[in-house]
């Protein structure tokens, strides 16, 4: 854990804690869970043509990770709840593919892993760590790319007050952009018609491309 992270430790939300997570998946109470790939990336992923190396922050159940897994892409999903990481495990059995599934806080992540990957995929990972973190996962993103690789995400919730608290907490999409973009170049930024119609109108669609590399 790097030095600014260990002295925030003590003062980040419980949303931080793989405690906090584990009570929700004990108790089925996942809202953020779809039950199924993201529809955005499903057909994201149908458009690019090259076998790709994913990294999934915060996989959760691995809905997604599965199913790039089955289009053929080499994934790595991370996660530091022990129910999420068995429920991929499972998953990966029962689908037949193969997934590098690494029980970590995204924070502590190997750096073996750095300048590793062609693509760093977010959805719900960003909106639901201590927003004093937001930074250290900007450079945690930038860190794990391969130079010339793609920041892939669904940023949500947008329609909300940093005021009304969280998880998930509000996601102020010009801030979240213009902290990137000293190490990214924005290629996409929308609004997508396939988002699920509860999120409608609250999340934007980004592709953000690494500029060079500091590590």
């Amino acid at each position: 854990m790097n030095t600014i992270i260990q002295s925030l430790h003590n003062k980040l939300s419980p949303s931080s804690y793989p405690e906090y997570w584990e009570k929700s998946y004990l108790s089925g109470n996942m809202n953020w869970d779809l039950g199924g790939p993201t529809p955005v990336f499903k057909s994201w992923i149908k458009s690019e043509p090259l076998s790709l190396n994913i990294c999934i922050l915060g996989a959760g159940n691995g809905w997604d990770a599965i199913e790039f897994s089955k289009s053929g892409h080499k994934v790595t999903a991370v996660d530091f709840s022990e129910s999420a990481v068995n429920n991929i495990k499972i998953s990966a059995d029962e689908n037949k593919v193969e997934i590098n599934i690494v029980h970590s806080d995204i924070f502590n992540i190997e750096r073996k892993y750095y300048n590793t990957f062609d693509i760093v995929l977010e959805y719900t990972c960003y909106c639901a760590i201590d927003p004093n973190l937001r930074k250290d996962y900007i450079q945690l993103v930038h860190s794990l790319l391969l130079t010339e690789g793609r920041f892939v995400g669904l940023l949500f919730p947008t329609n909300k007050l940093p005021a009304e608290g969280g998880p998930p907490f509000a996601v102020n999409i010009d801030e979240t952009l213009n902290m990137f973009t000293k190490n990214f170049t924005v290629e996409v930024r929308k609004e997508h018609e396939l988002s699920i119609l509860p999120r409608k109108g609250k999340e934007e669609f980004v592709i953000l491309r690494k500029n060079g590399n500091q590590d």
